[in-house]
């Protein structure tokens, strides 16, 4: 959709009459704006202007995005014999569901599940009995729905405490079913005809994933993945397992598993290619096709609209050819809020969780807009800044980039006058973007977590006039995390984390603060504060040029002081209740710091070195936001709320 900016409300450089006109004036008048605030400050006005609200209530605003996730279609039958095609869906503020839809009218029933945490169908089978299976996450329950009744059922815990996320699920001759799942790499088996589990356990001792397939031969082949992606084969018949063909390196080797069309496992690799027969491995110049499920009834059926992230317009083709398109107006409770930003517009600008869409709210009107997709990545927009007139937004997974002018209509896309504009992957390593910075010679600047199952999340860095990038690997066998510019310096600041990608564990024990010379692209300076350090999750620099951090580690949370100029740690500060949110440490128009905990919004005054609770919340914060105005923007879950904190 072509959306443009409301022109009616909001601040002196927005668009009056056309984007050019205002980008011709843009740079001037914020100049102007800025000597006037620093005027103020100096002449002790801005507290006269920003007087604090006695007591700062926390206001709803709405739910910016209702969308669904790990979205499946499947065909089964009804109780009288008809097709009937069976969307899974996954919500974030609600459980999964399924739709039961009449190909031949488009008419449908929603089912929801009852299980606690039960949101997302991570894994789905179609069984040959007719009935649908799904293995939700985070419950790691398995649910079973069937057309014929229907209804959809809970069958129980899967593997109490050890399977929370269903990998895949697989089906014998016999109609038992196979459930691999993460947490513990474990294998899972039920028995429709009892309905009783065999939980057998880890497949592997060291990763996290377990996807099974069952073989020609009556073996179960586990596809482990992230960090050593290989095979495990499994017995049911003598309980024995082990590995079986080649062990790989994520990001080294390439490794898949195919079911081909002949019944038999093969393993794809860079390693050379294998079919599997019992515990052996036997080379093969050529694998098979995949083997392919056909739809009994010759229906051919999609989304439309997933392109889109919409999943709304089911397209239906019937085998004699007639094409149908239904709208499907299911309810969805809403998506979580990962992401806030104050645009250069001065409206706020946010990111949905699963699928990834971009909202827009502008705090004079009230007007909220689901914006629709910005990124090919469709996970979330981990962190977002703006350059110019330009918000560069850094998505999961693959930490993709895409350029988006507010002041222009919007249309997501890849060609060059598309608006948002599809920028591709920052570098081939980092995968989850969790600061963007704007500033460095005139760069965008990405810390990141790496791809899942490596370690070294790098510093990246995009320049918009060249198209170039690069990457800085700084942080060991870390993670860069969060960012500041030290602009006095002519250095960013880079908080680390320990943790590495994705199915991994941690192999340093310490995170830490890194100032990076950007012109001379060298590592300056690196030390910790003395206290354990988990991760440094915000930087901030402050009106008095120091600069500001959040550290979470050893069970506790703290804010530190840090002097660029000395490159010490001057004061460390325990934060009044909570754990710090990521990227919660932000300037106050009144001069003053302010950051969110998952329970409170606090302020810090920089001369005194004095924090102080705003206002507290018990359903808590999940995702901080900007100032815009006289108040704070802020997330609990999938609701955007606001706390007007002066006068």
């Amino acid at each position: 959709m072509n959306t443009h900016i409301n022109k009616k409300s909001g601040t002196i450089y927005r668009p009056p009459e056309s984007p050019a006109f205002v980008k011709s004036l843009r740079f001037p008048v914020r100049a102007g704006i800025g000597i006037v605030i620093a005027c103020m400050h100096i002449f002790g006005c801005a507290s006269m202007r920003y007087r604090p609200v006695e007591s700062p209530e926390i206001h709803t605003v709405g739910v910016p995005v209702k969308s669904v996730n790990w979205v499946r279609l499947h065909e089964s039958r009804s109780a009288n014999g008809t097709p009937v095609i069976l969307a899974t869906m996954g919500q974030n503020a609600d459980d999964l569901f399924v739709l039961d839809i009449d190909p031949r009218t488009g008419s449908f029933r929603q089912f929801l599940s009852d299980v606690d945490q039960a949101n997302y169908p991570t894994a789905t089978l179609m069984s040959a009995s007719g009935c649908l299976y799904i293995g939700a996450a985070y419950a790691g329950h398995l649910l079973r729905y069937d057309p014929r009744k229907p209804e959809l059922v809970d069958l129980g815990a899967i593997n109490p405490g050890s399977a929370t996320f269903p990998c895949a699920i697989a089906e014998d001759d016999e109609g038992v079913l196979w459930i691999g799942s993460y947490g513990a790499c474990d294998l899972t088996s039920y028995d429709p005809r009892t309905g009783s589990f065999n939980r057998i356990g880890r497949m592997d001792d060291t990763d996290m994933y377990n996807y099974p397939m069952v073989n020609a031969d009556g073996t179960i082949c586990c596809r482990i993945m992230m960090t050593r992606p290989h095979l495990v084969v499994y017995d049911p018949r003598s309980g024995r397992r082990e590995p079986v063909g080649p062990m790989t390196v994520k990001n080294r080797d390439t490794f898949s598993l195919i079911r081909g069309d002949d019944g038999w496992v093969y393993i794809q690799s860079s390693l050379g290619n294998f079919r599997i027969e019992g515990f052996e491995a036997v080379p093969v110049d050529t694998v098979p096709e995949p083997a392919q499920k056909k739809s009994p009834s010759g229906l051919t059926f999609s989304f439309a609209d997933a392109d889109r992230q919409l999943y709304r317009s089911l397209s239906v083709t019937s085998p004699d050819g007639v094409n149908k398109h239904y709208d499907l107006d299911y309810s969805a409770a809403g998506n979580d809020i990962f992401c806030l930003h104050r645009g250069p517009d001065d409206l706020l600008y946010g990111s949905s969780i699963l699928p990834l869409h971009l909202f827009r709210h502008d705090p004079v009107s009230g007007e909220t807009v689901d914006l629709g997709k910005c990124s090919a990545s469709s996970g979330e927009a981990y962190s977002m800044a703006n350059l110019d007139s330009t918000i560069y937004i850094s998505s999961y997974p693959a930490a993709r980039m895409s350029a988006y002018n507010p002041f222009e209509p919007y249309r997501y896309g890849t060609d060059t006058d598309a608006n948002p504009r599809e920028l591709g992957r920052v570098d081939d390593v980092s995968y989850r973007p969790r600061s963007t910075l704007t500033g460095p010679m005139g760069r965008v600047w990405l810390a990141s977590i790496p791809d899942y199952g490596i370690w070294g999340g790098p510093l990246s860095w995009y320049d918009p006039v060249s198209g170039e990038r690069g990457k800085h690997a700084i942080a060991g066998e870390g993670s860069c995390y969060t960012l500041a510019h030290l602009e006095k310096h002519g250095l960013i600041a880079v908080g680390t984390s320990i943790s590495g990608g994705s199915g991994t564990t941690p192999k340093i024990e310490r995170a830490s603060l890194i100032l990076w010379d950007y012109r001379r692209e060298t590592v300056v300076w690196e030390g910790s504060p003395d206290r354990s350090v988990d991760v440094v999750n915000s930087l901030c620099t402050g009106p008095d040029g120091l600069l500001y951090g959040t550290v979470i580690g050893g069970g506790s949370s703290s804010l530190f002081v840090f002097d660029p100029g000395s490159r010490e740690f001057t004061d460390m500060l325990e934060l009044p209740e909570g754990s710090p949110l990521d990227l919660g440490l932000m300037n106050g128009p009144d001069g003053g710091l302010y950051g969110f905990t998952d329970s409170c919004f606090y302020r810090l005054d920089p001369k005194r070195k004095i924090l102080k609770v705003i206002v507290r919340d018990e359903n808590g914060f999940h995702t901080a936001g900007p100032f815009i105005g006289k108040g704070v923007y802020c997330a609990e879950g999938h609701v955007l709320r606001t706390i007007r904190i002066f006068e």
